[in-house]
């Protein structure tokens, strides 16, 4: 299997997911418009644009883990790993709809909950992917170092294991569930934030 056609096809699902984020947010339709009109109305959209912007940064973070993953990670793949990346993109290409639901209602729980499921299903199916690569005796991990094999697990693990955290508290509060759902952003995008961590906690991941 060709891992080059593999990334090429994951960047276009990319770059077409994070396009369609944005059309998804309509200019509004006035009857006779006027600046305070037009004012009221983007101000309609605000959560629109909310959901769009942590969707985008939420994009952002899986696609520089998916990148680090075929550069550094794994220098080939094989069915198996290629069917599994398919599953993947699957559940990135839900994200428009889940992002735009959320917009829409952004204080009901139901679109708090569906937003929070696609997010746990991607994290879920990373951190299988990772899991296959590691363990299949097809895929060679054996330029990996332990440090950097527990710091991609830390950094896949942390998505599906704060949205279901954010899951169970829609209950009590929506926001303390969109808060968690963006957590693993930080700890994704951040260079050093892991190692920081590490150092403050003394861990030794090495």
């Amino acid at each position: 299997m060709d891992k080059t056609r593999l990334e090429t096809l994951s960047d276009g699902v990319f770059s077409i997911v994070m396009t369609l984020l944005v059309i998804e947010i309509a200019v509004p339709e006035i009857l006779n418009p006027t600046d305070a009109k037009i004012i009221t109305a983007l101000g309609h959209l605000t959560p629109l644009f909310v959901s769009y912007f942590v969707s985008f940064t939420v994009l952002a973070m899986f696609w520089i883990s998916h990148n680090f993953f075929y550069s550094s990670i794994t220098r080939e793949v094989n069915r198996v790993l290629v069917l599994l990346n398919m599953l993947y993109l699957s559940t990135i290409a839900l994200l428009p709809f889940s992002a735009h639901f959320l917009g829409t209602y952004l204080t009901s729980p139901v679109a708090t909950l569906a937003y929070g499921i696609n997010v746990f299903a991607i994290g879920v199916v990373a951190s299988v992917v990772l899991q296959y690569a590691y363990t299949s005796d097809e895929i060679d991990t054996a330029h990996l170092s332990r440090r950097t094999l527990i710091q991609a697990r830390i950094r896949t693990l942390l998505t599906p294991v704060c949205t279901l955290l954010g899951m169970t508290l829609i209950g009590i509060s929506i926001w303390i569930a969109l808060a968690l759902y963006a957590l693993p952003i930080i700890f994704n995008i951040v260079p050093g934030l892991l190692d920081l961590v590490e150092k403050k906690l003394r861990l030794n991941f090495d």
